[in-house]
């Protein structure tokens, strides 16, 4: 895919709305075409076909997601504190863009290049909770056996408790989820 300029991303972001809700964003380049105003061949020009199109939309809820992770693994605090600000940021961006958190699970299924948007995800919002977790054990601050399924868990948590919430509620409250959730990733269930 190449670099989509500004003026026609913000188009197909704001024609994401007007994609019919449950279809996993399996829509043709033409009807998006139609829904956004950005003719065919435009499209066509960026994205070679559906798939390249459904990885733009995919990756560009990754890339808000890990721009607000990146910020909060950046913050003063704790290994800890940091942790609730990256769990914070994650269950935001649920909250903040529900329909494309909706739509990203039956998306991601339906294309066909896994690698890319995996790759995405690992790099831009798995990498800094990683390094989080990590110097959190160097500081002594956090007891974890292992790094890579810790994270793992932590964002299926995350990811899960936000999809009940969205489909249960219609929406999330960032603030509700990371007061019951974070403490529990961090502390555990069991009595003190």
């Amino acid at each position: 895919m190449k670099k989509l300029p500004e003026d026609i991303a913000d188009k197909l972001l704001e024609a994401a709305d007007q994609i019919p809700e449950g279809s996993g964003f399996d829509i043709s380049v033409d009807d998006v075409a139609k829904i956004s105003g950005v003719p065919r061949a435009t499209l066509y020009y960026y994205f070679a076909g559906r798939d390249d199109l459904v990885q733009f939309y995919l990756n560009d809820l990754i890339d808000r997601t890990a721009t607000a992770i990146e910020k909060a693994a950046a913050s003063e605090g704790t290994a800890p504190d940091r942790l609730r600000a990256i769990m914070r940021a994650v269950v935001g961006s649920f909250a903040e863009y529900p329909r494309m958190c909706l739509e990203m699970v039956a998306a991601f299924r339906a294309s066909e290049d896994h690698a890319e948007f995996l790759g995405n995800i690992d790099r831009t919002v798995m990498f800094p909770l990683r390094q989080t977790l990590s110097e959190g054990m160097e500081a002594g601050e956090l007891a974890i056996a292992d790094i890579e399924m810790t994270a793992a868990a932590m964002m299926g948590a995350l990811h899960q408790t936000s999809l009940t919430k969205l489909i249960f509620t219609g929406s999330i409250d960032a603030d509700e989820v990371t007061d019951v959730v974070v403490p529990m990733l961090l502390e555990g269930v069991l009595p003190r």
